[in-house]
């Protein structure tokens, strides 16, 4: 037993240092232990590596992450020398076990003492190796590559975590860029003082995304510090990853100390943004165009040729099965799980941000900060933990009881609900008829393919169904919002107030919004304020685009009560990324027609493959003479090896069925939820075809 005493300290080792993130206290104790093993405070600071710290927004000082980096290396090379070890020692004990032949002895510290209990590990018979020179040496190297291996792996990982957020940063906040600043230009116009834009702007980081919280920094600056507004502006350029938003922050502390008409500035930087906006998604575009083409001839095209040339080996000069196999089930899965975190990454700049922090309605309603604040932002229940916990408790039974209450509309509002039923459904399914699967205690493949495929064909379905439902309502609506914002607008700059003008504009027609706007009228003749009608509105709809317009329309009320040139601004933005979407959708339709083309391909060739070529092949038994010795040709197959080159086909073609619908959905809509619809067609295609051909 004791000799799993190491093992067992490294592997703690390697948990505390996984868990450290999630938990607060445990990641004190390291940095403590960091602190008072390396001299955290006489550390020298690497100036390049403390601004990536700080762009990263990663909020821990860089002598701490400096400190316990060097923590985080020396415990994982100990554990990675204490893990080589022990491989090193099972290593050993397989190969003498099986027989395979070892580097002989070399009779190199002979007057050592006898320890040939360190690969008596579970599970390898006792002192199947002697210790000699040879496994010290053994030993010590497989101690020591492990060792250095975990520890450089370590320490480069962490120095490079800071580098991919702040990429990460970067591309967030040059895509947030052209609403950012429609938004602060709405504002300004509107005749908000520039601090409180900034303010609603930090308000709203989950709306806007990061460019809004690096606005957030200087808001910050100026409440607790007390450092003046242009002072500031000017240091958001410090710490930002963004090259453009540097320029912006600059520019833009130069016009508030100059003095200039901030709106004429705005209103450029909004102009140039938009044209930005338009020359990214070309550039997106052009480099999906290249990555469609990549891999319909990587993925689709190489692996139809690579298994039908592993196909005429097998048959000419011996067995492929395994290679097919490892094809099939572990290189065609991984590039296209590959290819798929390729689109993610180059598609983000197209995919709108989530408001995931609505703020809460009296904050709305007041502009006011909420009470009971820790010093540094977060919420503290300390003022009344009970009525805390009774207003938690009260918010999720509230969200359950919605749900219950009408589920087909909280499905499509929502359609990840969608899966708490069918995932049962499917489960409960699947086990009732696994046993029809097992015939003599054996597995019949091609009964347990059934079950699986028609299980994940029932989830998909269901899942691609409603949110297709989902989606097109969204679409609708989203479609409308400019055409009832300059109606709104028209009215307000004639001297109609806004909450009249709801009342004027319910009575035209505004396509997919006029029941939403009859309900926003109907919560104002309710007693509701239009503040809070709207942001009902935004909930019931959850749209990137109507969450942005709610927001800007309730600032932009705070400020005055006249808003036509807010809302003419709002619709011009709403309507610009409504092109950039039609032209988006125009476009990659070109390329997931490509996908389909590609994928009909890739079934043609499997089923000539499995229902064709392998079925018309001779026995081994019926080709005269013995095999190869025979001087045939073709060696055929034996009746299983037949069975097992088809299931390895028919398993091909329904694991890139479904991986190529995915893909396709990234394309074409930027998104793995959009794939699925693409996915449930291709698999069902194949399914069908594969099962009626026997």
């Amino acid at each position: 037993m004791l000799r799993l005493v190491p093992l067992f300290v490294a592997a703690v080792i390697l948990c505390t240092f996984a868990l450290a993130p999630y938990s607060s206290r445990l990641n004190g104790v390291l940095s403590r232990i960091a602190f008072s093993l390396f001299d955290g405070g006489n550390l020298a600071i690497d100036r390049t590596r403390e601004r990536t710290l700080r762009t990263a927004a990663i909020g821990t000082p860089y002598r701490e992450y400096a400190t316990k980096t060097y923590l985080y290396t020396l415990g994982s090379a100990f554990a990675g020398a204490v893990l080589g070890v022990y491989g090193g020692a099972v290593a050993l004990a397989a190969a003498r076990t099986l027989g395979v032949p070892t580097v002989p002895s070399l009779g190199l510290f002979t007057n050592l003492p006898d320890l040939s209990w360190v690969p008596s590990l579970p599970g390898i018979p006792e002192r199947v190796v002697t210790f000699d020179g040879t496994v010290f040496l053994v030993f010590l190297g497989s101690s020591a590559l492990l060792g250095i291996l975990a520890g450089v792996t370590a320490y480069i990982v962490r120095w490079k975590l800071p580098e991919v957020r702040s990429d990460t940063r970067r591309r967030q906040i040059d895509a947030g860029m052209p609403r950012m600043v429609a938004f602060i230009y709405a504002l300004t116009r509107g005749g908000m003082a520039f601090p409180d834009v900034m303010r609603a702007l930090a308000r709203n980081d989950g709306v806007f995304g990061e460019g809004a919280s690096e606005v957030g920094i200087a808001v910050r600056n100026m409440d607790l510090f007390n450092v003046d507004l242009v002072t500031a502006v000017k240091g958001l350029s410090q710490q930002t990853p963004s090259n453009q938003f540097e320029r912006f922050s600059e520019n833009l502390g130069s016009v508030l100390q100059s003095g200039r008409n901030i709106s004429s500035f705005l209103n450029e930087e909004y102009e140039r943004y938009r044209e930005e906006a338009e020359e990214q998604q070309e550039e997106i575009l052009e480099l999906l165009a290249t990555t469609a083409e990549v891999y319909v001839t990587t993925v689709v095209a190489g692996m139809l040729f690579l298994v039908t040339i592993l196909l005429i080996i097998g048959l000419t000069a011996g067995d492929t099965l395994f290679i097919i196999q490892l094809i099939a089930y572990v290189i065609l899965p991984a590039g296209n799980l590959l290819f798929l975190a390729y689109l993610s990454e180059i598609t983000q700049p197209l995919r709108a941000s989530r408001d995931g922090n609505r703020v809460l309605a009296a904050e709305a309603e007041t502009g006011t900060p909420r009470q009971n604040v820790e010093a540094d932002g977060g919420y503290t229940r300390a003022a009344s933990p009970a009525n805390h916990d009774r207003l938690r408790a009260y918010e999720r039974l509230r969200t359950l009881r919605s749900t219950l209450a009408s589920p087909i509309q909280s499905a499509i509002n929502k359609p990840v609900l969608v899966f708490y039923v069918t995932v049962p459904i499917a489960v409960a399914v699947t086990a009732y008829r696994l046993p029809t699967a097992v015939a003599d205690g054996s597995i019949d493949p091609r009964a347990l393919d059934d079950i699986v495929v028609q299980a994940v064909l029932f989830l998909m379905a269901t899942f691609a169904v409603v949110y297709e439902t989902s989606k097109r309502r969204l679409r609708r609506l989203e479609e409308s919002v400019p055409d009832l914002l300059e109606r709104l607008a028209s009215l307000n700059e004639a001297g109609i107030a806004v909450v009249s003008s709801f009342d004027r504009v319910r009575s035209s027609d505004i396509a997919a919004l006029d029941e939403e706007v009859d309900r926003i009228w109907r919560d104002i003749q309710l007693g509701a304020t239009v503040a809070q009608a709207l942001e009902r509105f935004e909930t019931r709809v959850q749209t990137p685009s109507i969450t942005r317009v709610v927001t800007l329309i309730t600032n932009a009320m705070r400020a005055s009560n006249e808003i036509g040139p807010v809302l003419r601004i709002a619709a011009e933005q709403a309507r610009a990324d409504q092109r950039l979407r039609r032209q988006r959708r125009q476009e990659m339709f070109t390329y997931l027609v490509v996908i389909y083309v590609s994928f009909v391909v890739f079934l043609i060739v499997i089923m000539a493959l499995d229902y064709v070529l392998i079925p018309n092949l001779p026995d081994t038994g019926s080709i005269g003479g013995t095999g190869a010795g025979s001087g045939s040709f073709l060696s055929g197959f034996e009746s299983g090896d037949r069975d097992a080159y088809r299931l390895a086909f028919f398993h091909t073609a329904i694991i890139q069925s479904a991986l190529s619908g995915l893909v396709g959905g990234m394309m074409g809509a930027g998104s793995i939820k959009d794939g699925v619809k693409h996915a449930t067609i291709m698999l069902t295609i194949t399914y069908i075809i594969l099962t009626l051909l026997g």
